[in-house]
Formats: C-alpha cells, sequence, structure tokens
C-alpha cells in the first residue's frame, strides 16, 4: 500500500513537470475524465483526485489510472554556441586588475575567473 501511494505521488509530481506537449490522462472505472489531476490523497482503497479546476472525486484505487505521455523529441535546448576562449583577467585579493592572464604570476592568492587561486 505504501509502495502505491509513493507510485502515484511520483506520477503526480512528474505531471506537474511535463511541458506544454505532453499530457495526462485520467481513467475511473474506464471512463476517461478530461481533466488534469493536480493532487492525490488515499484513505484505505480509495483514492481522492482533486483536479486543476478544484473539483474532487473519490474512487475504489482499483479502478483509477493515470497515464502520462511526453515528447521524445522535446527538449528545451535548439542549438549550442561554443563561446571563444578568452583569456582570464586576474585580481587580487584587494580587487586590483594586474593581468589579463595568470600565466607567470608571482607567488601569492590571486582570482582568476571569480575563484581563489594560489601560485606557490
Amino acid at each position: 500500500m505504501k509502495k502505491l501511494t509513493i507510485t502515484f505521488i511520483y506520477l503526480l509530481l512528474q505531471c506537474t513537470a511535463v511541458l506544454a506537449d505532453n499530457g495526462q490522462t485520467v481513467t475511473i472505472d474506464g471512463s476517461v475524465v478530461g481533466k488534469c489531476a493536480s493532487s492525490l490523497s488515499f484513505e484505505g482503497k480509495n483514492v481522492t483526485i482533486t483536479f486543476e479546476d478544484g473539483t474532487t472525486q473519490t474512487a475504489d484505487m482499483a479502478k483509477v489510472s493515470i497515464s502520462l505521455t511526453y515528447d521524445n523529441d522535446a527538449s528545451g535546448i535548439t542549438s549550442v554556441t561554443v563561446a571563444e576562449k578568452k583569456d582570464a583577467k586576474v585580481y587580487t585579493l584587494s580587487g586590483l586588475c594586474i593581468s589579463s592572464s595568470p600565466e607567470k604570476l608571482s607567488k601569492g592568492i590571486y582570482i582568476v575567473n571569480g575563484k581563489k587561486v594560489v601560485i606557490k
């Protein structure tokens, strides 16, 4: 029972993260409900489904099915552009820019690309 509850919650959380091209199908006792579930609560063998419009429906857990669909080709990344490598400016701990390259620095502590670098 606990494993089933966790599975339902996991599926519901996955639904809230889907993109616009993806969907959720809620089926209760063989009938497709035309709404998207926003939360589930369990009591005994029953599940209460709260839908996005605020309505609820309670049914025997064995008669409830939630299917998630997604577009395998969906991606938020449309292209990748590689930035040109630039020499990093080197700063002292007091914020003074002393070089445009981290090469040939004397011993000390410097800030290069926003990170502390120790030259021994």
